[in-house]
């Protein structure tokens, strides 16, 4: 058995400077900001085969426009249920090929500034489908492991729907092949 906690963080921001032979401008923008955290439980039923049970949270702020000073954001909080297997094959001593499937089921709320002191709010749920494919683990000890994920390919179908319009709604249904981004976590074994 092992529990896997993740906390995950985004901020920054960007600045740049147009010269135009006369006169300088500078603009400054905050980017997105994001902080996950989850916690994830995990059983081997067999030697080399791992179900896991992960429980997640997630905040995002996107700033879309600035009016004087201040920056209208949208903003969304969401959860996340998922149940997921793995399959672990030994590479060297204590470095496994940790390849994952999973099934997720999430809900969330979403606030859209609109102006700067009206938003709009929609609610979403939904369901979703993802691989690992790109899947590593290190045993530091017994009792210790890290592991990484790069990339991975996810169908996600979800349902929209607005505060504003209570019978409006609309499913939206994505496909991402993602290769660009890593994920590294620490695994306690029991």
């Amino acid at each position: 058995m092992f529990i896997a906690p993740t906390l995950g963080v985004s901020f920054g921001s960007q600045s740049s400077r147009f010269f135009d032979g006369v006169n300088t401008t500078t603009n400054k923008a905050p980017m997105p900001i994001s902080l996950a955290g989850q916690g994830e439980f995990g059983y081997f039923v067999a030697n080399n085969l791992r179900l896991a049970f992960d429980l997640g949270v997630a905040f995002s702020s996107t700033p879309n426009t600035q009016i004087g000073s201040r920056w209208l954001r949208s903003n969304t909080v969401s959860f996340m249920l998922n149940p997921n297997v793995a399959y672990y094959v030994r590479l060297a001593d204590r470095l496994y090929y940790t390849p994952e499937i999973g099934v997720y089921y999430e809900v969330g709320f979403t606030k859209e500034d609109l102006t700067a002191s009206t938003a709009d709010n929609t609610r979403y749920f939904g369901w979703g489908i993802y691989a690992n494919l790109l899947a590593l683990e290190y045993r530091v000890n017994q009792k210790i492991a890290i592991g990484a994920i790069i990339g991975g390919i996810d169908f996600s179908s979800m349902r929209e729907k607005s505060k504003g319009a209570p019978n409006a709604y609309s499913d939206n249904r994505q496909f991402v092949l993602d290769l660009s981004s890593a994920c590294v976590s620490v695994y306690f074994y029991l």
